[in-house]
């Protein structure tokens, strides 16, 4: 690491901002050529406590300021009026170091529906290889393939980074759980990354099988050129802009960023490209702050207009969630809710630390991926379907840029490929309101997983010290079809929890009430849906007269040697985790800058 002071002196052939989860793997890409000197500008600091590398321990640091950026939405209007809380990771490896470590492929219809909104080369094949690029996977215990664990290694990379295992430690409530979602039509998928990840199945994560932590951009890519001297990460650092200046003909050049330290203010000069990696929520808000965006927006806040590029910070798209809890009959199955118990706590971290096993070893994983027609009653379904049918022929969906973004997700809505909800299944409820000390519980998460809500994010203020405007619109889609989808999707949790082997091990679904009607199930989404961890689409890789705001290599339009490499990129939502995504993409950028 360097100071602040002696990065400044430098000019870097590739400056990276941003060292999250795809700009520390893409950096490190990049420097895997020596011949060139790579440096990242991170505004987090390094974070390998136990609580970021031991599974078991996700999601404590959510929401901890020191290592989350802890931003928030908008009050939400059609979601009770509520701020949402949007984690995003402040760290060394981002939000690679808070999410739960899911490793999963999107479908092959959807990374082939990028090409049908005029993007080309993204498709099921160019994502499917470079994904594999980054996964060095490890097959399945015994166990975690009797627990319909992907044992298919045609599915995975070998000689990538990132360490993919199954999760090793699996509840007794599996099998009956998935028994009864295959009665209810839900079919046992054996190899979830294969391109169709429709169905039940128990997930492979990002873990080493032999350290039992978890595999990031830190430990998994930096690593391996951290002794070198072509690269240099700077932590502690924001980022303020970019500096432009004229290039040839009407593209705009890269070539510096401003940033601070400890409040004190810095230039670093770049010679060949800056690459932006700062997520979906804080990207569209540099480009907009180095002048590149919509210019009403921009002369607004007194930024000087070098690109006139609109599509900015809109697209924005995330998936949303609720969670639905019910308690068992026994209290005799496996659950990390044992983990309440601080002497059983106590000897199992360590267990964890003396053989890397036990609870703390592991995620609870399975999860579901289910089409409309599949959780959806028939007669429900059509009535959706002619309600939705009948909005989108709004005039300003007819006229909007967007009409092909809307025509794809109507044509995903019928196809039996594409999963419009997910349901992660977990043995306990990790509630503090529980009086019965020895009940156990499940609690079904459900994420919509093609959300029809479009928001915005966009610089406050020409000072990067001020969050940006995170509007993602919840709950404002045509027909609202995403309320419907949700509450469909609480009625199925409800009918899973009733139905054949699981439901005999049901004592009462709680919360909600089973008996609620459908005005008092639409209440309980407003109250309860939030935002999933998954932001994406702000500066979209579409043609420009789409309000796109990068062509198909990442460069932004208008400029001659600036890209975008996050989730900002989507064209549109994926159906699953954005992580093998994600790793996918640092390795596409990297191809595209150095022209493999």
């Amino acid at each position: 690491m360097e100071s602040a002071e002696e990065f400044a002196k430098k000019t870097f052939d590739y400056i990276v901002v941003g060292g999250g989860l795809v700009g520390l793997a893409l950096a490190t890409l990049l420097a895997r050529d020596t011949a060139v000197s790579v440096g990242v500008i991170e505004a987090g600091s390094k974070k390998d406590d136990e609580t970021i590398t031991i599974p078991g321990m996700v999601a404590r640091r959510l929401g901890d300021p020191e290592y989350d950026w802890a931003l928030k939405t908008t009050p939400q209007k059609n979601a009770d009026n509520r701020e949402m809380a949007i984690h995003r990771g402040k760290m060394l490896g981002g939000s690679g170091g808070l999410h739960f470590m899911i490793f999963t492929r999107g479908s092959r219809v959807e990374y082939d529906g990028w090409e049908k909104l005029g993007v080309k080369g993204w498709g099921w094949n160019a994502m499917r290889s470079a994904i594999d690029a980054s996964e060095v996977w490890t097959p399945p215990t015994q166990s975690a393939a009797a627990h319909h664990a992907d044992a298919v290694a045609e599915s995975h990379g070998k000689d990538g980074y990132i360490k993919t295992f199954a999760f090793p430690e699996h509840s007794d409530l599996v099998h009956p759980y998935v028994s009864t979602l295959n009665e209810l039509g839900i079919p046992t998928n054996k190899s979830d990354s294969s391109g169709n990840n429709i169905g039940v199945w128990s997930a492979t994560g990002s873990i080493d099988p032999i350290t039992k932590e978890r595999s990031w951009s830190p430990n998994a890519y930096y690593e391996k050129v951290s002794h070198q001297t072509n690269i240099t990460v700077l932590t502690g650092a924001r980022a303020h802009r970019v500096l432009l200046s004229d290039g040839e003909g009407v593209d705009v050049r890269a070539i510096g960023v401003k940033y601070s330290v400890g409040g004190q203010k810095y230039t670093v000069n770049v010679s060949r490209e800056v690459v932006l990696s700062a997520g979906a929520l804080q990207t569209p808000q540099l480009l907009e702050l180095s002048g590149i965006g919509n210019p009403k927006l921009l002369r607004e806040l007194g930024i000087p207009v070098h690109v006139d590029l609109p599509g900015v910070g809109e697209n924005f798209q995330e998936h949303y969630s609720l969670t639905v809890h019910g308690e068992l009959k026994s209290a005799d199955h496996i659950s990390p809710e044992a983990l309440f118990n601080p002497e059983f706590a106590k000897a199992e971290l360590d267990k964890y630390h003396k053989t890397k096993t036990g609870m703390f070893s592991t995620l609870f994983g399975t999860f579901c991926f289910a089409s409309a027609r599949q959780f959806i009653p028939e007669a429900t379904f059509t009535r959706l379907l002619a309600s939705l049918d009948e909005a989108l022929q709004a005039p300003e969906i007819q006229s909007s840029p967007y009409k092909p973004w809307y025509d794809l997700q109507r044509e995903f809505l019928v196809r039996d490929e594409i999963g419009q909800i997910e349901i992660a299944f977990s043995p306990a409820w990790m509630h503090e309101g529980c009086k019965k000390e020895k009940s156990r519980h499940f609690t079904m998460a459900l994420f919509i997983q093609r959300p029809w809500s479009r928001g915005y994010v966009h610089a406050k203020s020409a000072n990067i010290e001020d969050p940006p405007e995170i509007e993602p619109n919840t709950l404002t889609s045509p027909a609202d079809i995403d309320t419907i989808i949700l509450v469909e999707a609480i009625k199925f949790a409800m009918k899973i929890a009733s139905t054949g082997k699981f439901g005999d091990l049901v004592e009462e679904f709680l919360v909600p009430s089973p008996t609620s009607t459908d005005e008092q199930l639409v209440e309980y989404v407003k109250k309860t849906v939030r935002c999933a961890l998954h932001p994406a689409g702000s500066a979209a890789m579409l043609p420009r007269g789409a309000q796109g705001v990068l062509d198909d290599e990442l460069k932004v339009y208008g400029t001659s040697n600036l890209r975008v490499a996050d989730a900002s990129m989507f064209p549109t939502a994926l159906g699953t985790h954005p992580q093998a995504t994600l790793y996918g993409l640092a390795h596409r950028a990297a191809d595209f800058i150095t022209g493999r």
